[in-house]
């Protein structure tokens, strides 16, 4: 699992080594994160679920920081495969750093940073702590436009405490109600599904002709992401007839089962009537489901103006989704991302995994 760089090394307070993960690192750095991760539990499902979901998944590294030969330190990083306007980027998500409480203000985290973006193209986070966050801005990092979530209250909640809160809810719902909602396109045939269908690959190929900025979504991927992932239930529906023309992904959240998620869709932001007709099933899915408020994080802009034809609004909430172009030199035609349309859900890195 190294990408190969040489190693970081800090002098202050004793030595220090900073470096991608080997694959012989990979026992120590796991009883790391048994000792030091409050969410253990979850991690090291999702750990194995990406090393057995190999090659759709792209695996798991870290970049580690070591003292003595013992791992003190961590960022975990899981690559991601991007593409624009058929160029593939070679990007990875950047989670966390978790640091033990003895390294911690000398500076071992900035240190995990830099390491885990060598060797790529892109460094992409998103759910940072706001410490991390600040981390990152101060590395260069930048956000990624249109980063934040978008809501849309199905129906006022019994108990919700506040006036201010109360009013609000009816607000949002009010809105919803009085918008003229998008014309959906009964002949488009939508059905619900197990899997993703062979023809998805051929949609994908299309996808990444695009000048937007997106994950490659296989056949391959798609079905390990939303049909083998641990602990996790998802409704799909699929457009088209015998060649998908785009498929949403589904899902209820919260104690009560009373949050919906619109997770992920997939398609081509030109076939609008696909997508408008995606959407209303999946809303109305959740509206059966009987949830009070669906969210969806999407940051391409056709589709936010969908979403609020549908009665969406944006929350001002945002996950601190941000990036650091890493290798220019090496991608003369990728764009200036600043100005760039992206594509990403709520499905796309980890921050759905786990809330």
């Amino acid at each position: 699992m190294s990408r190969g760089k040489e190693s970081d090394m800090a002098s202050n307070k004793g030595d220090v080594e900073v470096r991608p993960m080997e694959l012989e690192d990979e026992r120590a750095l796991l009883d790391f994160y048994a000792r030091h991760q409050p969410t253990w539990n979850l991690l090291r499902h999702y750990w194995g679920w990406r090393r057995d979901g190999l090659p759709h998944s792209g695996g798991e590294e870290a970049s580690i920081a070591l003292e003595n030969g013992d791992v003190v330190g961590a960022v975990g990083i899981v690559p991601a495969d991007l593409t624009f306007g058929g160029l593939r980027i070679k990007a990875s998500w950047q989670q966390d750093s978790l640091v033990s409480s003895q390294m911690r203000g000398r500076g071992v985290g900035k240190k995990l940073v830099r390491a885990g973006w060598e060797g790529w193209d892109l460094s992409i986070s998103k759910g940072t702590s706001k410490g991390m966050y600040g981390l990152r801005k101060a590395l260069g990092y930048l956000d990624a436009p249109n980063s934040d979530y978008l809501v849309r209250v199905h129906r006022t909640r019994a108990g919700q405490s506040g006036l201010s809160k109360r009013l609000k809810e009816r607000l949002l719902w009010a809105w919803k109600t009085l918008l003229p909602q998008p014309n959906v396109d009964r002949g488009i045939p939508i059905r619900e599904v197990k899997e993703f269908d062979e023809t998805f690959d051929s949609l994908a190929e299309s996808l990444d002709q695009e000048d937007v900025l997106r994950l490659h979504k296989s056949q391959g991927y798609l079905n390990w992401r939303y049909g083998q992932c641990p602990g996790r239930e998802y409704t799909l529906y699929r457009a088209g007839g015998d060649q998908a023309r785009g498929a949403v992904v589904v899902a209820t959240a919260g104690e009560r089962r009373d949050e919906g998620w619109i997770v992920d869709l997939v398609g081509c932001a030109t076939d609008e009537p696909a997508a408008i007709a995606l959407l209303s099933r999946a809303i109305q899915r959740l509206e059966e489901e009987g949830v009070a408020r669906t969210y969806v994080f999407a940051t391409y802009p056709p589709i936010r103006a969908w979403l609020k034809r549908f009665g969406f609004l944006p929350t001002g909430l945002s996950p601190k989704f941000t990036y650091r172009i890493i290798r220019k030199e090496g991608l003369p035609d990728m764009p200036d991302l600043a100005s760039a349309c992206w594509d990403f859900w709520h499905g796309d890195g980890d921050v759905e995994l786990y809330m």
